[in-house]
C-alpha cells in the first residue's frame, strides 16, 4: 500500500511541473539578463587590464556565483530542480571559461606599461 501511494504521489508531482510558456516575458528577461551578466563578468579581466589595473578574481567570482544562484531562485517556479541545477552549473562553467580565456588575453596581449 505504501509503495502504491508513493508511486501515485510521484505521478502527481511529475504532472504538476510544466515547462515555461514561450510568452512568459518576466522569466525570459530574468533568464537572458542572468546569462548576459555572467558573460560580461567573464570578460572583466580584459576591461580591468585596459584600465591599467591588475585583474582581480574575488569580485567577479562573487558576482557570478550570486548572479547564478539569484537567477535560479527567481526562476524556481518556472523550472524543475534539475533544470535549476543545470542553469547554475552552466552559468558558472561559462563564466569560468570566459574568465580564464579573458585573463589569459589580458596577461599575454595587453602590455603593462
Amino acid at each position: 500500500m505504501n509503495i502504491l501511494a508513493t508511486r501515485d504521489q510521484g505521478r502527481s508531482l511529475a504532472s504538476q511541473h510544466r515547462p515555461p510558456a514561450l510568452d512568459d516575458l518576466s522569466g525570459t528577461l530574468i533568464f537572458s539578463f542572468s546569462w548576459l551578466l555572467v558573460m560580461a563578468i567573464g570578460l572583466m579581466p580584459i576591461a580591468e587590464a585596459s584600465l591599467s589595473r591588475s585583474p582581480s578574481i574575488t569580485m567577479p567570482t562573487t558576482i557570478a556565483f550570486f548572479g547564478a544562484v539569484g537567477s535560479a531562485v527567481l526562476l524556481r517556479r518556472r523550472y524543475s530542480w534539475m533544470g535549476l541545477l543545470v542553469h547554475i552549473f552552466g552559468q558558472i562553467a561559462i563564466w569560468l571559461s570566459l574568465f580564464v580565456m579573458s585573463l589569459a588575453v589580458a596577461l599575454v596581449l595587453i602590455p603593462k606599461g
